[in-house]
C-alpha cells in the first residue's frame, strides 16, 4: 500500500515538472530581440520640412522602431517584477505591433504582442492598447499600459504637431501651419542667430 503511494505520489511530481517545463516553454520568446536603437533626427527633418513649406512629415516603420526603442531602453522596468529585455515595432493592418520580449521576476523569459492603436495628444504620441496576445492566446488589455511619446519635444519651438495617423508603410505627422513668425524663428535658428 506504501508502495503503491509512493508510486503515485511520484507519478504526480513527473507530472508537475513537465507540466511547469512545458508551461516556461511556451511563454519563452519566439525571437531573439533587444532594446538597440539608432536615433532618429526628428529635428532635422522638421527643419526641412518647414523649409519646404511643407505639413506633413512621414516616418517609416524603422523611424518608429527607433523611437519606441528608445523610448523603453530609456526606462526597461515594466512593474515590478517584469522588465523589457527586447522589442520590435512593426505595422500591421493599420496598428502598430510592438514585439516584447520580457523578464519576469529576473527569471523567466516571456515572449508577448501588443497591438496599438495610434492618436495624437498634445504633446504626445499616444499608442493605445489594443490587443495583446500571448503566442495566440489572447490577454487582457489591462494588463498593459499605453504608451506616451513626447514626440512633440524632439522638434523645434515654432512647430507644432497637429496629428499623427498610420497611412499604409508610413506613419504621418501633420505639423499645423507655420507663420511668417514661426518660419523667421526657423531660420534665425537655423543660422545661429
Amino acid at each position: 500500500m506504501l508502495k503503491k503511494g509512493l508510486i503515485g505520489l511520484a507519478i504526480l511530481l513527473v507530472l508537475i515538472v513537465a507540466l511547469g517545463l512545458a508551461a516556461i516553454w511556451y511563454v519563452q520568446p519566439s525571437e531573439e530581440l533587444d532594446l538597440r536603437y539608432s536615433p532618429v533626427p526628428l529635428e532635422d527633418r522638421a527643419v526641412d520640412m518647414a523649409k519646404n513649406l511643407s505639413t506633413s512629415m512621414s516616418l517609416s516603420e524603422a523611424d518608429v522602431n527607433n523611437i519606441a526603442k528608445a523610448y523603453i531602453a530609456d526606462n526597461p522596468q515594466y512593474g515590478t517584477n517584469v522588465t523589457i529585455t527586447g522589442a520590435r515595432f512593426g505595422f500591421e493592418d493599420g496598428r502598430i505591433a510592438a514585439h516584447y520580449n520580457l523578464k519576469v521576476k529576473d527569471r523567466i523569459p516571456v515572449g508577448i504582442i501588443v497591438y496599438y492603436r495610434v492618436m495624437w495628444s498634445e504633446p504626445n504620441l499616444v499608442a493605445e492598447v489594443d490587443e495583446a496576445k500571448l503566442r495566440s492566446r489572447p490577454l487582457p488589455n489591462d494588463y498593459f499600459d499605453d504608451i506616451v511619446i513626447p514626440l512633440g519635444s524632439y522638434l523645434p519651438k515654432p512647430i507644432r504637431i497637429q496629428a499623427v495617423k498610420l497611412s499604409g508603410d508610413r506613419l504621418v505627422v501633420t505639423v499645423k501651419k507655420p507663420t511668417l513668425s514661426d518660419l523667421a524663428q526657423l531660420l534665425r535658428r537655423e543660422l545661429g542667430l
